[in-house]
């Protein structure tokens, strides 16, 4: 597919219009180039995240110097960040992205609705997505590759490479084909209504959940700091660690699984998503619930998981099987 035989580009960067201006089409099977869903995507990043997230952690930072805050902007912060880590990671990540539980109808709710409400891309789009990099991981195809970019080209060492890489892959016009890569996802209603539903999401988690935190907790000179701080800059930064994801844990870190796909284990990404920075563990095994391997890589994400097997609200619970990792350098 590729919108410029209509005559019209959707495209933001001009590499991308060039793209289309040449006719080029798709760079890769399961990816397609341009069109409506490639304008939507642009119009719920630019909004949520370039927008209401990263505006909104500007003014926190400024509230943060020119206003006391305390236990209620913080716990708002702290409580929030870990239901959109649960839904997000374990949620978006290992259930719907890697089937690495099986899991009831009203669990499968919670977990879409909490990892909406971490407003980066729509559980249908984020799922399908990552489903993509790791089919092709690093080569063309993969979204977001730190050496190729959504449209196969080779990305250049240095800042634009690494924005690109980061959160600038968000603005390019490909998209995951959900005939491809969304068996599961775009046909299963609960996943339908919270995708159709996800502006609702992004507002309720960042501005209206704080809001009435800081009011049942606080009162009304509490509710902006709150927003800001337990809304805005919440949601960010958790972004930000989902993303560095793929900006660091391609490139810096070690290895216990040797491979080609330059998947590592960074400590500082595990620390901000509970677990997910393990990513070499991960490359090796996606479908594990756990990136668990070493004693000292915590997998928050992991044992949450596990606890909701004893608990009964998962069960089929993918395991790894007996691997021994290289020695660490």
């Amino acid at each position: 597919m590729n919108e410029a035989r209509g005559g019209k580009s959707t495209a933001i960067f001009p590499a991308d219009r060039a793209w289309d201006r040449e006719g080029r089409g798709s760079p890769h099977v399961g990816v397609l180039v341009g069109g409506p869903d490639a304008t939507a995507q642009h119009v719920e990043y630019l909004s949520l995240i370039f927008g209401l997230q990263m505006i909104g952690s500007i003014l926190a930072v400024w509230w943060i110097f020119t206003h006391p805050t305390g236990w209620v902007e913080w716990s708002a912060f702290a409580s929030g960040y870990v239901i959109i880590n649960f839904g997000l990671s374990v949620g978006f990540h290992r259930y719907f992205s890697h089937r690495s539980f099986e899991t009831g109808k009203v669990m499968r709710t919670i977990l879409a609705v909490t990892g909406q409400m971490a407003s980066i891309g729509s559980v249908i789009n984020w799922s399908a997505d990552h489903r993509r990099h790791h089919a092709f991981t690093n080569v063309p195809g993969d979204p977001y590759a730190p050496r190729v970019d959504g449209h196969g080209r080779p990305l250049k060492k240095g800042p634009w490479g690494f924005f690109m890489v980061h959160i600038g892959w968000l603005l390019d016009n490909t998209h995951t084909d959900l005939k491809v890569y969304g068996k599961g996802l775009a046909d299963d209603p609960i996943l339908v209504f919270v995708h159709r539903t996800r502006y609702f999401w992004a507002i309720f988690s960042i501005v209206l959940l704080p809001a009435g935190w800081a009011l049942l907790f606080g009162g009304p000179e509490h509710v902006i700091g709150t927003v800001l701080i337990g809304g805005c800059l919440r949601t960010f930064i958790f972004a930000n660690g989902v993303a560095f994801t793929n900006s660091l844990a391609h490139d810096y870190g070690y290895q216990n699984f040797p491979n080609k796909d330059g998947s590592a284990n960074n400590w500082f990404v595990a620390l901000l998503t509970f677990g997910d920075g393990w990513h070499n563990n991960h490359h090796d095994a996606p479908r594990v619930a756990s990136n668990h391997v070493r004693w000292w890589e915590f997998d928050i994400n992991g044992w949450t998981i596990h606890a909701m097997e004893k608990l009964g609200l998962a069960w089929n619970v993918q395991r790894r099987a007996k691997a021994k990792p290289v020695p660490v350098a």
